[in-house]
């Protein structure tokens, strides 16, 4: 009997403890947000939101905001989530700790109920191990972190379910063509960003930068040409035109190269390194592209389109993939 009380009066002073601090808080990081990326911050959870071990709904705020700007980027398996959950300095580091899971099992569970897979999402606690220096009770410690990323995807050349079959000779060549088709990049920034700006009167960023890029080879022998989807992550600077710290290129012309020794013209990547540096009809850019084992890769420098905006960056091959979209489809020239 007495222990049930003891219980009973533990579980009323924990209670006690928790107090509602208003509308959830949203931060977006647009220096580190780019196509299919998010970067973000739900923070201003309520103080000691689990204490008595209540489960406690998201706040509408935050339910709202993970519907509207973060399902669509990971619906239909089309992308990935990390959560880290975090709590103020106030408690043991052992009740934060739990606070802090709490926290980021509640957003997981909103994602899940609203048709987000477990397999797409990973989460982690840190309790207030990240609050030296911070008030005891910063609103901003009280949060969940949220990166968003998307997924790449391409059609294997062969299925396991097909039936076993010698596959036709692929065609080879040793002389193609490569054209940008669209391109889209995203300077973010980081501590040399002031350095840049000073150079540049405050007229541009410098940082990461984030891109995606579809291309096309053609295999000028055979008449056949596979589209290429270019993704990587790297460092740049963008002008600050009117297309706010975005820049672009439009389709391009066709560039001529020719390779060691013949391949086919699905066989490029799966990576390739990429330099650019173009504001408006100017536009310089030099691409190695990833050939099989045993044939050299191929260096070179190419012509684009016109550039929306303006941007120079490089994209080393091991953060890229360069994957191909289609098969080789016929292809009479432009």
């Amino acid at each position: 009997m007495r222990t049930n009380q003891l219980r009973s009066a533990r579980r009323r002073a924990e209670s006690d403890m928790f107090q509602k601090t208003g509308p959830g808080k949203i931060e977006v990081d647009l220096d580190f947000s780019a196509v299919g990326v998010l970067h973000a911050l739900l923070w201003n959870f309520d103080f000691d939101d689990f204490a008595g071990y209540q489960f406690r709904g998201l706040k509408t705020e935050h339910s709202e905001f993970l519907k509207s700007q973060v399902v669509p980027l990971l619906e239909h398996d089309a992308g990935q989530i990390w959560m880290t959950g975090a709590a103020s300095r106030i408690g043991t580091g052992d009740w934060n700790m739990t606070t802090s899971a709490n926290r980021v099992i509640t957003v997981a569970k909103t994602l899940s109920e609203m048709g987000i897979a477990a397999e797409q999402m990973q989460t982690d606690a840190i309790g207030n191990s990240k609050t030296k220096g911070h008030a005891l009770d910063d609103a901003r410690d009280r949060s969940v972190l949220l990166w968003v990323l998307p997924k790449l995807y391409f059609e294997p050349i062969v299925k396991p379910d097909l039936p076993r079959h010698v596959p036709p000779r692929p065609k080879v060549s040793r002389n193609f063509k490569i054209a940008m088709e669209f391109e889209v990049d995203k300077s973010v920034s980081f501590a040399a960003r002031q350095l840049v700006k000073k150079l540049v009167k405050g007229r541009a960023g410098a940082g990461i930068a984030a891109v995606t890029a579809v291309f096309a080879i053609w295999d000028t022998e055979n008449n056949l040409k596979c589209r290429y989807l270019y993704a990587a992550i790297g460092l740049g600077v963008g002008l600050s035109l009117p297309t706010r710290g975005m820049a672009g290129t439009l389709t391009g012309p066709w560039n001529q190269f020719v390779t060691e020794k013949p391949i086919s013209c699905s066989q490029f990547g799966p990576s390739m390194r990429f330099t650019t540096a173009g504001i408006g009809a100017l536009s310089v850019n030099w691409i190695t592209l990833e050939t099989p084992r045993g044939v050299n890769d191929v260096y070179m420098r190419i012509d684009t389109g016109t550039t929306i905006g303006g941007s120079a960056a490089t994209y080393p091959a091991h953060l890229s993939a360069f994957v191909p979209l289609e098969r080789p489809k016929p292809f009479g020239g432009p």
